[in-house]
């Protein structure tokens, strides 16, 4: 790796190779934080200001969100196929209901939201509420429910843990697991229908995107960030980043070892908030 760096180096320049550094450090944490209980959208925000650059382009968004979306398909493509041969079954019924509340949010506050917490104070607060629910949720031992036996109920309390993803800097992933924890399912059963339930948010999230871009004309292209090989280089570190963090939670799930990851939200939060009131140095 770093003879692939000096060879950069030496055949773009530093200011270049800092671009692809970029690139590849984005890419990384948007993959682990699309699938570990830490939010992708609020990390990359966190991490793309704490380095001076812009991460939150459509393109970008589009390209890595992507990435992680052919990550999860492939690990899970058994899953799919089952859901796709039978698709009046109840699972996929619950599946559904469970998108309800995020698509209800999306439609009607998505924009609002947004534009709110990006430039909130509160947004410091986003990682500290996401870090609370874990820590409360992994205080106690997961339930045994499986899957098999989710009712519309289950489903729907899950969805609307789900939906509070939907703010910037609150984990998607990590608030439909905590759900599920909530709900009495195991913590493999709670991982699991939160990976399934990310790729509706994810081709959600792409397509919407996809639209903006093609009802703006004025709207950036797929090379507006970095450059062609830079970009392909955060796509790449999205796919492997994604795949590496579903297996890691696929580990932890056994016993719900998710503790860890809500004393990083915690300290990422009291950065956050020390940053916007007192310091101003990073936002």
């Amino acid at each position: 790796i770093v003879k692939i760096f000096i060879f950069i180096i030496s055949l773009y320049g530093l200011e270049i190779f800092m671009q692809f550094l970029k690139a590849l450090i984005l890419g990384l944490v948007h993959g682990f934080g699309e699938f570990l209980p830490v939010s992708s959208s609020g990390n990359i925000y966190f991490f793309s200001n704490l380095m001076n650059t812009s991460a939150d382009t459509l393109s970008f968004d589009i390209l890595v969100h992507t990435a992680s979306l052919i990550a999860i398909v492939l690990l899970f493509y058994k899953d799919w196929l089952h859901i796709i041969k039978n698709k009046f079954s109840p699972f996929n019924r619950n599946l559904l209901i469970s998108c309800i509340p995020s698509i209800i949010v999306t439609l009607i506050f998505q924009k609002k939201i947004e534009a709110y917490f990006y430039v909130s104070r509160a947004f410091g607060l986003c990682f500290i509420f996401t870090g609370a629910v874990l820590f409360y949720e992994t205080m106690y031992r997961p339930g045994k429910k499986r899957l098999k036996g989710m009712n519309v109920k289950d489903s729907l309390i899950i969805g609307v843990f789900q939906m509070f993803g939907n703010i910037p800097g609150v984990s998607r992933v990590g608030l439909t697991v905590c759900g599920g924890l909530q709900q009495g399912y195991n913590g493999k059963a709670a991982v699991k229908y939160a990976y399934l339930l990310s790729v509706p948010a994810m081709i959600g999230r792409i397509v919407a995107d996809l639209i903006q871009i093609y009802s703006r004309t004025s709207e950036p292209v797929i090379t507006d960030v970095f450059g062609f090989f830079p970009m392909l280089i955060a796509f790449v570190a999205a796919f492997a980043a994604s795949v590496v963090a579903i297996r890691l939670m696929q580990r932890l799930a056994g016993k719900a070892k998710f503790r860890g990851f809500a004393y990083y939200l915690f300290a990422l939060g009291i950065i956050t908030m020390l940053d916007m009131f007192v310091l101003v140095k990073i936002f």
